[in-house]
């Protein structure tokens, strides 16, 4: 899971709590809304998490794919076949400069977080140095209260004038830091305060915030997150007030509230690893303190189901639709969503044939396999109607999933275990390949009740390069096109593979007969013109090609010649499915 998925999916688990606590905030024991906090850090800061059916993307993902509205379709890979595909495997990485592999991404998230984190760093340093010159508390009361408190780790009370209102800090040796101006004469106000510190120190709140500002510098750029902070250290100070009035009885509750107003007038700055006595909204805590109740089972019980469905709802992932299969069919929808196997074959994603086969799900299709395939090809197959072979296609496919299947990686990874002349091969992995990636749109238009979507293809052709005294040029070619067939009862198979087949050997003779240098003066543009053009020519009343401008990529560099790297252009895309 990349940093902006889980800032995206963090920001949703945030929205709902600030909804929840909005509407609860004094209805629900204090601690529901600290552990709802942590499990947002835990979605933040982890990169992984549980698929759920329950949660909200399971939910939403099923309602997208049910829903009659136009749907992202998925990007073929276009196997490669000597005389009718561009080739597609074993090629090398074209050189790149050093500077274009760092992600410029990478660099705006750097340029906040280290300011972030140094902020956090210095602020911490800079109060331990302050903190340092705290004095011991010589005080009967003090340490006859230390005696009735312990704890595994030792905690010191300390005074400094450099503070003006009580706070804790340390894990393994805790502190409790009070004003120099502090009146150790006043039993009534000091149990409050320092029972106050003490569940601090208990809870090891100063290790959550520490989780807290970690997540904050992480996620710097998200608003979300920045309110999520905020709301986090106002709940932990809520969660000690109603701790501490739990522990004194509600009878407590005027003299604490009049101790924190006190408090207040004298509030301190920022201690962003300490848990200062005063430092969120004193308005917010004494309402919530004198609208605290006696917490009943039933609260208790509606607090912890409560965490259960948001964290099952919000920290969770989609979960995998459960196999439906289609009326009539071996098939699950995935499965007629995807009837082709989809390898990596992306720009910079290339495997070698050994690295790709060890990754097959399926093996090999066997001689078996290809022979019953091989009874569609017809003499007459070419002037069938592409609706009619399409259906016998598909009636193929249902009767075995996993020939299909073995069948369709053997054509993806171009890997055949069977002797196939060339137009058998061209069959297979032309027509066969077409045919089959039309019926997975047409069963699923079936099964949504969406009109049926045009088949999307990727293609990648090999790098032109050329080196001359130790340096490169080259160039680099990645582009998507779909076809659309105004009907597929009069479109012919032999029409349709004739003119998508010469379209991406058009394509494939462009790139092969344009030399280098005419290829390193060109733009984006004039490429994207070119592959229009090529689709154009291809394209008629029955059939027509659209080339996707937005998802073709056109990059080359030329460094010939020279001590150093220059780029004269450089031009990258995100690959997205059509």
């Amino acid at each position: 899971m990349s940093l902006l998925q889980m800032s995206f999916s963090g920001a949703v688990f945030i929205t709902a709590v600030v909804m929840i606590r909005a509407a609860a905030i004094n209805k629900l024991p204090k601690k529901t809304f600290l552990v709802l906090w942590e499990l947002v850090m835990v979605r933040l800061l982890i990169p992984f998490s549980i698929p759920s059916v329950f949660s909200v993307y399971t939910l939403v993902t099923h309602g997208l794919s049910s829903a009659a509205l136009p749907e992202v379709t998925t990007d073929y890979n276009m196997p490669a076949v000597e005389g009718v595909f561009a080739a597609t495997g074993g090629m090398e990485q074209p050189p790149a400069d050093i500077l274009s592999s760092v992600s410029l991404w990478f660099i705006v998230w750097c340029a906040g977080m280290i300011p972030a984190a140094l902020f956090f760093v210095i602020s911490y340093l800079r109060c331990l140095m302050e903190f340092r010159t705290a004095l011991p508390v010589r005080s009967h009361y003090v340490e006859k209260w230390l005696e009735q408190h312990p704890l595994k780790r030792p905690i010191l009370v300390r005074q400094s004038d450099r503070i003006s209102t009580p706070l804790t800090y340390g894990i393994f040796r805790p502190v409790i830091l009070m004003p120099k101006k502090t009146d150790w004469k006043n039993e009534k106000q000091l149990p409050y305060i320092l029972t106050h510190e003490y569940v601090h120190i208990y809870r090891y709140d100063t290790v959550t915030k520490l989780i807290a500002a970690c997540a904050l510098c992480v996620h710097w750029f998200n608003p979300f997150v920045w309110v999520m902070y905020r709301l986090f250290n106002r709940d932990i100070e809520l969660a000690c007030d109603e701790s501490v009035i739990r522990q004194f009885g509600e009878k407590s509750k005027s003299a604490y509230s009049l101790m924190l107003i006190n408090m207040e007038a004298a509030k301190s700055g920022l201690l962003p690893f300490c848990n200062n006595f005063s430092k969120n909204a004193v308005e917010e805590r004494i309402t919530a303190i004198m609208k605290m109740k006696k917490t009943s089972l039933f609260a208790i019980c509606i607090a912890a189901m409560l965490i259960v469905g948001v964290t099952t709802t919000f920290a969770t992932s989609a979960a995998d639709r459960e196999r439906n299969t289609v009326q009539g069919t071996d098939f699950s929808d995935e499965e007629f969503d995807m009837p082709l196997s989809e390898p990596d074959t992306g720009r910079g994603g290339q495997e070698t044939i050994e690295e790709e086969q060890e990754s097959r799900e399926y093996p090999n299709g066997t001689e078996e396999d290809y022979r019953s395939l091989l009874e569609l090809k017809t003499a007459d197959y070419q002037t069938r109607s592409v609706a009619d072979f399409n259906m016998d296609l598909l009636e193929w496919a249902n009767e075995s999933y996993e020939r299909m299947e073995r069948i369709n990686i053997d054509i993806a990874q171009q890997d055949f275990s069977v002797n196939l002349d060339s137009d058998e091969l061209i069959f297979v992995a032309l027509t066969t390949w077409l045919s089959g990636v039309e019926n997975g749109k047409y069963v699923q238009s079936i099964n949504t009740g969406r009109k049926e979507e045009d088949p999307g293809y990727n293609q990648y052709l090999p790098s032109k390069t050329a080196e001359e005294n130790g340096y490169a040029a080259w160039c680099d070619l990645f582009y998507q096109f779909s076809y659309h067939i105004a009907d597929k009862e009069t479109l012919t198979v032999g029409e349709r593979d004739y003119c998508i087949g010469s379209m991406m050997n058009g394509v494939q003779d462009f790139w092969n007969e344009t030399d280098l240098e005419e290829m390193l003066s060109m733009t984006k543009d004039d490429v994207i013109s070119k592959l229009k053009e090529i689709a154009e020519e291809y394209s008629n009343d029955d059939i027509s090609i659209t080339i996707y401008e937005d998802s073709v990529g056109f990059e080359k560099m030329d460094e010939r010649n020279r001590g150093r790297r220059d780029i004269y252009a450089v031009e990258r895309v995100e690959h997205q499915p059509l």
